[in-house]
């Protein structure tokens, strides 16, 4: 035992002497891959990774930068993204239709920068993939153009700049979502419908449409390049999809979506028969093709959470439930694509197989997201109200509970070296004139107890809902937004804090956009 105990001595010695090393140990404790290599060395890279984690960790933003609204607030039906270190968004005034384009700041670079292009067509959605200068916008008319992000030119890569050239009808509800060379669009007209292309080739890889889906798909989100979930409001699903056995390339004709078997369903948890699913959405980090140029270092995507909502409501429309969000990471939901053999049938995983050790679930008493980009990697921001009612505060749901990460913060704060003081009850918050937060490790379970109601809103569930995925909730208190909306986005390096008029009062320029650069 002591020869043992002589040799791990040596070898953590050893570690802590070689800097590239402890870096790349570090990396992994952060789910963060190495970026490309440039004028940074390990142990400055070192340096940032460890900053950056007790930043997030203790919510210890280095600034807070005001943008203009006029520029970034998005417009309440026109698309906008957050890729790349980028804000995008539409704007119609008066009838001129521009994109505009805001740099976002970050601690070493603190100012924004905005350009602003008009077009020539009206934008019902839009998404973007940074690392590929890609931007994919889906017009009024149904039409799809693959654009160079930098210049909004055609993109040099696209064999057909655009797709269904010809429209496809009055559409009420899309979402596009990038995953390298795919491109899929879920459309809502009369029925769902799905398709996927490959940008590249300008081929139609899979489509489903009309009444010939077998169930109704609300949302799509990518585990990897060749593979997706869909959820499935009908039956309460999440219902996971491998590509790897289809021509993702030139197929001669597309497969239909019925005809690819799903590797497994997963069930939610039962409800009580006299209720069904009213919202059922999917929300998950853009996968990008390969790590940026401009960063050290960058999340790795099998470390990406996907968060799923939810909302029940009876049928006859008398009785809502509360809305909850469900968090489980995408590399669980992929193990079952892993599994999978071609030609065997989908595996049906009920709620209880699944869900209890996997995932968290958590009625959700703050003030739902009304903006998407709210989770990052295995981050997940959330706007709240303090216990006083007249505080907002900002809360952030770390999923990577490594016991380095803690141990690195209790370290900060026994030397005094955090600008953020540590606090033992969230009711303290806003007490001090200092700046505190709030640290917890929910390592306990979160049970949803049949029969049960918050207020007004009643629980639909059959069975007590168990969910055990453990988190770091870090929570700060924030300027009051009295008559306003108080909203969060998230990527990497910052949060973005939207705050809109909710009482139709003020001015068109009372509402506020700040940036907190991590």
């Amino acid at each position: 035992m002591l020869s043992l105990k002589q040799v791990c001595t040596a070898l953590n010695a050893l570690v802590e002497a070689n800097t590239a090393l402890l870096y790349l140990i570090e990396l992994g404790i952060e789910g963060y891959t190495d970026g490309f290599p440039g004028r940074l060395s390990s142990s400055e890279r070192l340096k940032q990774l460890l900053l950056r984690r007790n930043r997030w960790l203790t919510l210890d933003w280095s600034g807070t930068l005001p943008l203009k609204p006029e520029e970034v607030v998005p417009q309440s039906t026109l698309p906008y993204e957050l890729q790349g270190g980028m804000f995008l968004n539409v704007k119609d005034n008066t009838g001129l239709v521009a994109m505009n384009r805001t740099v976002l700041p970050t601690s070493q670079h603190p100012q924004s920068e905005f350009s602003c292009r008009t077009l020539d067509t009206k934008a019902l959605d839009i998404t973007a993939d940074s690392t590929q200068d890609l931007l994919v916008m889906l017009d009024t008319r149904g039409r799809v153009h693959f654009w160079s992000l930098s210049s909004q030119t055609p993109h040099p890569q696209a064999t057909e700049p655009v797709l269904r050239p010809g429209g496809a009808g009055s559409l009420l509800i899309t979402a596009l979502h990038i995953a390298h060379d795919l491109v899929a669009l879920i459309e809502w007209l009369n029925f769902v419908h799905i398709t996927i292309w490959n940008w590249k080739t300008g081929k139609t890889i899979i489509q489903g449409h009309r009444s010939s889906l077998l169930y109704y798909a609300t949302s799509l989100a990518w585990l990897s390049s060749r593979a997706f979930v869909l959820s499935d409001a009908s039956r309460g699903e999440l219902a996971i999809y491998s590509l790897e056995n289809v021509d993702c390339v030139s197929p001669a004709e597309p497969a239909l979506i019925n005809e690819l078997q799903p590797c497994a369903r997963l069930q939610l948890p039962r409800i009580e028969n006299c209720w069904h699913i009213s919202h059922f959405e999917l929300e998950t980090t853009p996968l990008v093709a390969e790590s940026p140029r401009d960063r050290p270092f960058s999340i790795d995507q099998e470390s990406n959470l996907i968060v799923f909502t939810m909302q029940y409501v009876t049928y006859n429309h008398r009785r809502v439930s509360s809305r909850y969000m469900g968090f489980v990471y995408s590399r669980y939901l992929r193990s079952y694509v892993n599994e999978g053999h071609h030609g065997e049938p989908t595996k049906l995983v009920p709620w209880a197989q699944w869900g209890p050790r996997n995932t968290r679930v958590l009625s959700q008493t703050s003030m739902n997201a009304a903006f998407a980009r709210y989770v990052h990697g295995q981050r997940v921001v959330q706007s709240r109200l303090h216990y006083l009612g007249e505080r907002n505060m900002v809360s952030v749901y770390d999923f990577n509970v490594h016991p380095a990460r803690i141990a690195s913060v209790i370290r900060s704060q026994e030397c005094g070296r955090g600008g953020v003081t540590i606090v033992d009850d969230e009711a303290k918050l806003g007490d001090s004139s200092q700046a505190e937060a709030y640290m917890d490790v929910v390592d306990f379970p979160t049970v949803i107890a049949r029969g049960s109601q918050e207020g007004l809103q009643c629980h639909p569930f059959a069975e007590d809902v168990r969910s055990t995925l453990p988190f770091i909730e870090t929570s700060r208190v924030i300027e009051s937004g009295a008559g306003k909306s108080v909203q969060f986005m998230m990527d990497e390096e910052r949060l973005i804090e939207i705050r809109l008029r909710v009482d139709g009062a003020g001015s068109p320029g009372s509402d506020t956009v700040r940036v907190y650069t991590m």
